[in-house]
């Protein structure tokens, strides 16, 4: 099932509360993170005199029932500090359940589409941005877009994959072809790259690149020369520069866990089968392809370009 999430809480790190929301939210398992909208401040709804919302919404695709995926949300909602005290008041992170596909519930617990969906300018606009098929009327509230969100960084993903999506094997890389190399150091040069620790092994000398900053993923290593070192996505964000190009060039679960946050994906899809152990994750039903390039060697191979829709 595809399901539309609204985000929100105004108590705390508003903007660490809702990245921390989103990151357990694609930690559930049998969900799938697929979209994420920019973050909103809002003013309160419901209850007057108390600080400024932070909202947002994602859309995810879920194997779990609609009433197992509202249990997983609260119980997000509760490990993040939510104390339910008073209706529509102050809370850290509010999660609700918009959308999900064409169903209508409307049981105790849980009713869907959202009652208060459509009344709601803070759920209306940030909703819109990822599902721009929806149709609605605004209310005039004040909703003014701020920095915050994942999305904000802009990610781009290189990689040179075969026909089947395979990126390496048995910690080697399937291709190296100069002239998608050129075509890496030309994008990357002079820019922030954000890596896994294996990936790092294939570079010459196993060393971080010259001329780029070099962000590293690694739960075991504390230190690597002219590297910066995180741990977790939430790490990561706080690493992250909105004024630079931040380019995600491998591996693949780096690969899979910054995709719902890439809004550019460059990919060398060269003309052959190999045999591979790392695969590039799917991802052809949320980026629309905006530019291919042919050559003809040996191997043939093109150059594609997709941007998030």
């Amino acid at each position: 099932m595809i399901c539309y999430l609204g985000l929100g809480g105004n108590l705390g790190d508003k903007i660490k509360n809702l990245r921390a929301a989103i990151e357990s939210i694609k930690k559930i398992s049998g969900v799938k993170l697929l979209k994420i909208s920019s973050f909103y401040e809002t003013e309160a709804w419901g209850v007057k005199n108390q600080p400024d919302y932070l909202n947002a919404a994602v859309k995810i695709f879920s194997e779990l029932e609609p009433p197992k995926l509202l249990d997983a949300l609260q119980k997000i909602e509760i490990e993040l500090g939510r104390v339910r005290l008073e209706h529509w008041g102050a809370r850290t992170v509010d999660i609700d359940i918009l959308l999900i596909d064409d169903l209508k519930i409307n049981s105790e617990r849980l009713k869907v589409p959202h009652p208060y969906l459509f009344e709601r300018d803070f759920v209306l606009i940030p909703l819109a941005e990822i599902f721009p098929d929806l149709k609605f009327n605004l209310h005039g509230d004040r909703v003014k877009k701020v920095f915050g969100s994942p999305k904000d960084f802009k990610l781009k993903f290189v990689a040179c994959v075969d026909k089947n999506f395979g990126l390496g094997n048995k910690g080697e890389l399937l291709f190296k072809i100069p002239a998608d190399l050129k075509n890496f150091r030309r994008l990357t040069l002079g820019n922030t790259i954000i890596f896994g620790r294996k990936t790092l092994q294939t570079f010459p000398d196993a060393k971080p690149l010259q001329g780029r900053r070099n962000i590293i993923f690694s739960r075991s290593e504390k230190k690597i020369p002219d590297a910066e070192i995180v741990s977790n996505v939430e790490e990561l964000f706080e690493k992250l520069s909105v004024s630079e190009k931040n380019f995600v060039v491998g591996g693949g679960e780096i690969f899979s866990e910054l995709l719902p946050y890439a809004t550019e994906i460059f990919l060398t899809e060269v003309d052959a089968k190999k045999v591979f152990d790392t695969f590039f994750p799917k991802f052809e039903n949320e980026f629309d392809l905006v530019e291919v390039k042919n050559f003809f060697g040996e191997p043939n191979f093109q150059f594609k370009k997709f941007r998030a829709k």
